[in-house]
Formats: structure tokens, C-alpha cells, sequence
């Protein structure tokens, strides 16, 4: 599941580059729809993740900055942090544009900024499929010790 949703992160990263790169009516609230949905792949991978190891994670309050700093926690005996601190802030600064994206009521959009979201998002995108390797490895290692 790790795997597959590292494919279609890459794709939202793709498809936002390429929605920030068009000239028509729209085209930068179609790059923030996919920034949206590549950060909501990464939320709900995260999710999957603590509720394998730990079995539950509650749902209030300020769930979604608890879930990044839940899953870039080492929990000795239990499963291996999956984001170390670098990106755990990219990660943290592409739910607080999802944040403004999907609660603002009058949002202007600008293109230099969401050039910075999106290439926050091939970063992180980019970068996925090592974690979920060096993850898979560490539950391994982690398995095999214990």
C-alpha cells in the first residue's frame, strides 16, 4: 500500500507542475486541487502506517500536525520513525497550505508561492519511495532482533 501510494504522490507532484506550468481561467486552483490531494495521499499513508504499529490514532483537535510528528517518532520496539526531522517540516508546511486550501472561503492564489508548494511536493514525492524502503528495512531489522 506504502508503494502504491508513493505512485500517486508522484502523480499529484506531476500533475500540479504541470497545472502551475498551463495559461488558461483555473489553472492555478487546478495546481492547489493537486497539491491538495498529493499532501492527502501522503496524510492517509501516515495514517496506515501508526494504525499497523500502534493500532489506533485518535481522530481531534490538532490530529493533522500529530499525525506528522507521531510518524517521525522512533517508538523503540514498536516500528522506526518514517520522516526524519527535514522532512517532517516540508511535510508540515504542505498540510498548512491544504489547510488554507480547503477551509478559506476568499483565497487568491499566486503563482510564486505555489511554485514553492510544488516543488516542496516533487521533494517530498521524490523522496518517498527511499523512506518506505529504509522503513521496510528498520520493521526487518526490527522484526528479525526481537
Amino acid at each position: 500500500e506504502l508503494r502504491e501510494d508513493t505512485i500517486h504522490m508522484m502523480a499529484a507532484a506531476r500533475a500540479a507542475r504541470s497545472r502551475l506550468e498551463e495559461e488558461h481561467p483555473g489553472h492555478l486552483e487546478a495546481c492547489g486541487y493537486e497539491l491538495n490531494r498529493g499532501y492527502n495521499i501522503a496524510e492517509r499513508a501516515f495514517e496506515r502506517i501508526c494504525l499497523s504499529f500502534e493500532n489506533h490514532f485518535e481522530k481531534r483537535g490538532d490530529y493533522h500536525q500529530r499525525l506528522i510528528d507521531r510518524i517521525s517518532l522512533d517508538i523503540p520496539g514498536v516500528r522506526p520513525a518514517f520522516l526524519d526531522v527535514e522532512m517532517r517540516g516540508m511535510v508540515t508546511e504542505l498540510k498548512g497550505f491544504r489547510h488554507v486550501f480547503r477551509h478559506a472561503y476568499d483565497l487568491r492564489l499566486r503563482r510564486d508561492r505555489l511554485a514553492e508548494l510544488v516543488a516542496l511536493a516533487e521533494a517530498v514525492a521524490g523522496a518517498m519511495p527511499g523512506l518506505v524502503e529504509r522503513f521496510e528495512r528498520e520493521v526487518v531489522a526490527l522484526l528479525e532482533s526481537g
